[in-house]
């Protein structure tokens, strides 16, 4: 009977405890229907800290590895959420475009990096 009630009470506050159980990045990853994207946004913020140092190249070769794992991914992805798949998916090809122009300028490269990122953080946009 104690059991009962003690499993009784810890279910009542479980959904109050349920934010301090989660980390604030774990519980952000569950929140796209595309699942867990924490590895993209990893790929480039990288690629943005390359171009904050003024190497371009180098954040061309960083938003190539986004591509590559990217378009790995689609396959599982897509069928997930296409309005989400297509919201990173746009702001991800600005991002490259950018990086792969003649002649590249940082603060196009920073901004449409900086909208990739927030894709990646609100694919829904809600």
């Amino acid at each position: 009977m104690k059991r009962q009630l003690f499993a009784a009470g810890l279910m009542a506050l479980l959904p109050a405890l349920a934010p301090a159980i989660v980390s604030p990045c774990a519980y952000a990853a569950t929140q796209s229907a595309l699942g867990d994207l924490s590895r993209f946004k990893a790929i480039t913020q990288d690629a943005l800290k390359l171009v904050e140092k003024g190497d371009l190249a180098g954040a061309e070769i960083r938003i190539t590895d986004f591509e590559t794992a990217w378009d790995t991914a689609q396959p599982t992805m897509w069928p997930l959420s296409h309005a989400e798949w297509s919201v990173v998916d746009d702001a991800a090809d600005a991002a490259i475009a950018s990086l792969r122009a003649n002649k590249p300028n940082a603060e196009e490269a920073r901004k449409t990096l900086q909208g990739l990122i927030s894709a990646l953080d609100n694919p829904s946009g809600a």
